[in-house]
């Protein structure tokens, strides 16, 4: 591939088609996914199962899934996107959305000026995609990503329904939408000059965000109309149903589209974090008064300059936005610590923000439901950021992968905590085919388990111990460039159980087996990084996170920053008595230690 430059969708038309793995290949690989995890029993009956799948009901099913990728340019992501975000009615704020934080080195201590920064570079990133001339990615330098996700980044929201959610986009819009202390306000961030449509500058947008602060610090509170944003946080269906009411009002109606179909949000908080885990909760859940949920991105700055950003899932995974969120913070640039004033030099007039205006009389119940339900999910969720005291740099020189090594270090914490083989999670994408999105990667074998196993036995040699550690590791590098490959298990096992329902076919028996509705008690990713040659380790962001999908497990998300340092996010829910974020980020730590140790041979 040649150094182009290359457009954003330049590459999109050529992209080739998720593959439909073989039939056996599936069902040979589920096995051994499933054996460390099951009873010599269940086992028994999940390799029963499978057979059957293979040999007689999986056939017609898989024809279909051939079928079907022949007349469409994806045969998953429909259904994906349908089946996994749309239809799922479980609140988004822990449950489907995920979060972003911003840098090591705090570039600005004033809020307004950092806020009107981000906007600046957000704005700019959107004029590259508009325009098409942000590059396309490259895996290894190589060959083309798909870059379809960038159409939602900006302008986009979810709206909710009684049974399946919608996506709405909005490319044309000029507003974003500023939230403080529970008030809204539509800002213009164009405007007309000499005949021309231009972006406002930094010192200009500060300028709007202070006319907002000034307009909402002098407002008494609306008491719960403040708290109005909780509704997003809410159960689907229950969500849907207060927007219809809402929908009644011309006035709500007006607002909501305001809302809607706004480039992006900001909130601008009024409580600064004191540390990285204070930050990561706050970004994620807000206070219930500051986050529209249903909104592709709300960006967050606190007082004190901190920043973050929370992202709806359903078109848009952390591949995407987290290159959006690495350009604004690597552009970012100030005067000691304010908006520089070369760029505040000239001065246009100017239309005042619109502050939003509600009719919520007879809305209180739901108000005071919303409001109950978020402060109640609030409490509950247990997340800190621990960092290691290595990075990448040295397991680099073990000659192995980092991010298998990591996943290694996951599964000793979470056996020396719990006794027991989670059933594991961790997400790969799949963007080297068209509309791509991502495939799992199933870290735990019977090699990570024997590994794990006896780190803590004096009777097995360390020798012993580094070859059992290398085993665990290679066999997740080779599942992970199998998932990157289309060559996973379980968007092929997903896929046959879509074909069974799109066809009105009784489902196989092996969907009905432990292996398959057994829920993953960790969930991990690797947070993306380094795609612009701007990167700088000041400004890399400290990490991402999101919910755990189990109820009594854990959520573990990881960034690798440099060569020295890696943050891991955890969270729990803290109703669940036996999993606790800083006991499992102890352990973590203590895990990468022993680990170390035992390379060295220590």
């Amino acid at each position: 591939m040649g150094k182009g430059p290359y457009s954003l969708f330049e590459f999109q038309g050529v992209l080739p088609p998720l593959p439909v793995p073989e039939l056996a290949e599936t069902c040979t690989k589920y096995l051994e996914v499933a054996r460390p995890l099951l009873s010599p029993e269940e086992y028994d009956r999940t390799e029963e199962a499978l057979r059957l799948l293979q040999e007689k009901d999986g056939k017609p099913l898989q024809k279909y899934l051939i079928r079907r990728s022949w007349k469409k340019r994806s045969w998953l992501v429909e259904w994906w996107i349908e089946n996994i975000y749309l239809k799922r009615r479980e609140p988004l704020p822990e449950n489907s959305n995920y979060y972003f934080l911003d840098g090591l080195e705090l570039p600005a201590s004033c809020q307004l000026s950092r806020a009107a920064t981000i906007i600046f570079n957000l704005l700019k990133f959107r004029e590259l995609v508009s325009s098409e001339k942000l590059q396309g990615v490259f895996f290894q330098n190589r060959v083309p990503m798909c870059m379809d996700g960038y159409r939602y980044l900006f302008g986009t929201c979810r709206i909710p329904c009684v049974e399946k959610d919608y996506f709405v986009m909005h490319h044309h819009t000029k507003h974003i939408v500023v939230i403080r202390k529970g008030y809204y306000f539509s800002m213009d961030v164009y405007t007309h000059d000499d005949g021309t449509l231009q972006q406002l500058s930094p010192a200009e947008i500060k300028e709007q965000l202070r006319i907002i602060c000034e307009t909402a610090d002098a407002e008494d509170s609306n008491g719960l109309a403040n708290s109005l944003a909780s509704v997003t946080s809410q159960h689907r269906t229950v969500w849907a149903k207060q927007r219809q009411v809402m929908l009644e009002s011309e006035q709500n109606a007006e607002s909501l589209e305001i809302i809607e179909t706004a480039i992006t949000v900001i909130s601008l908080d009024t409580v600064s974090p004191q540390d990285l885990s204070e930050q990561a909760k706050l970004v994620m859940m807000g206070d219930g008064t500051n986050r529209w949920y249903d909104k592709s991105m709300t960006i967050v700055v606190f007082p004190n300059g901190k920043a973050g950003a929370t992202v709806e899932h359903s078109y848009m995974d952390a591949t995407i936005f987290s290159r959006a969120w690495e350009y604004v913070l690597s552009h970012e640039q100030y005067k000691n610590g304010q908006v520089p004033a070369e760029q505040c030099a000239w001065w246009r007039k100017l239309a005042p923000p619109k502050q939003l205006q509600w009719n919520l009389n007879g809305f209180t119940p739901a108000l005071e439901g919303a409001k109950t339900h978020i402060q109640k999910t609030i409490q509950d969720i247990d997340l800190v950021v621990v960092g290691s005291d290595y990075g990448k740099g040295w397991i680099k020189k073990q000659r192995v992968s980092p991010d298998s090594f990591l996943q290694m270090a996951l599964q000793l914490a979470y056996y020396r905590l719990h006794e027991e083989t989670p059933k594991t999670y961790e997400s790969a994408t799949t963007r080297m085919f068209a509309l791509g999105r991502t495939e799992t990667i199933r870290s735990v074998s019977d090699h990570s388990v024997k590994w794990v196993k006896s780190m803590d036995r004096d009777d097995v040699s360390p020798e012993d111990k580094v070859s059992l550690l290398k085993k665990a590791i290679q066999y997740q590098t080779d599942y992970k460039v199998a998932a990157v490959n289309g060559r996973g298990v379980d968007r092929h096992l997903l896929g046959l159980y879509l074909a069974a329902q799109d066809m009105g076919h009784p489902l196989p028996q092996f969907f009905n087996t432990k292996a398959w509705m057994m829920t993953d008690k960790l969930s991990t990713s690797q947070a993306p990084a380094k795609f612009t040659q701007e990167w700088k380790l000041q400004t890399c962001t400290v990490g991402y996170g999101f919910g755990p999908s189990h109820m009594e497990g854990y959520s573990v998300s990881y960034m690798v920053i440099g060569e020295d340092l890696v943050n891991f996010h955890i969270c729990t829910r803290k109703h669940c008595t036996a999993t606790m974020s800083e006991k499992m980020g102890a352990a973590i730590k203590q895990a990468m230690t022993d680990m170390k140790a035992l390379m060295e041979g220590k």
